[in-house]
């Protein structure tokens, strides 16, 4: 009678068959991690972008603003420092993508400048 003989470790197929299946599940992981994060970009952009409206409407509420007059309007400082004084730091928040964030007049939104369709308070 013969006795079988095993060899220890794993064929070729075996391999390829695992690396098959780790390259499509990574595959599958990538774009969904990108979408994810970029979508937490656009929201942490939006959010500023919310914080930075309510600040301009309390400025406006306790300085007596005028419809048209705003943080940038007529290139004024006295609008951009008032409204400063409302926020923590004293600084005017930034997008995560490292751009610009601006108040504007009270009757525009505030505005991201990245330039990304995403970060557009609505």
């Amino acid at each position: 009678m013969k006795q079988r003989q095993y060899k220890n470790g794993f064929t070729l197929v075996e391999i390829m068959v695992v690396t098959a299946i780790i390259g499509l599940l990574a595959g599958i992981a990538i774009p969904s991690f990108s979408k994810a994060r970029a979508n937490s970009v656009a929201n942490s952009c939006i959010n500023n972008l919310r914080q930075m409206e309510a600040v301009k409407q309390m400025a406006a509420m306790e300085n007596g603003w005028e419809e048209n007059d705003g943080p940038n309007s007529i290139g004024n400082p006295y609008y951009r420092d008032t409204c400063s004084t409302y926020i923590k730091g004293g600084e005017r928040p930034t997008c995560p993508t490292g751009a610009e964030c601006y108040y504007n007049a009270l009757n525009e939104p505030a505005t991201c400048q990245s330039g990304i369709a995403s970060h557009v308070l609505h």
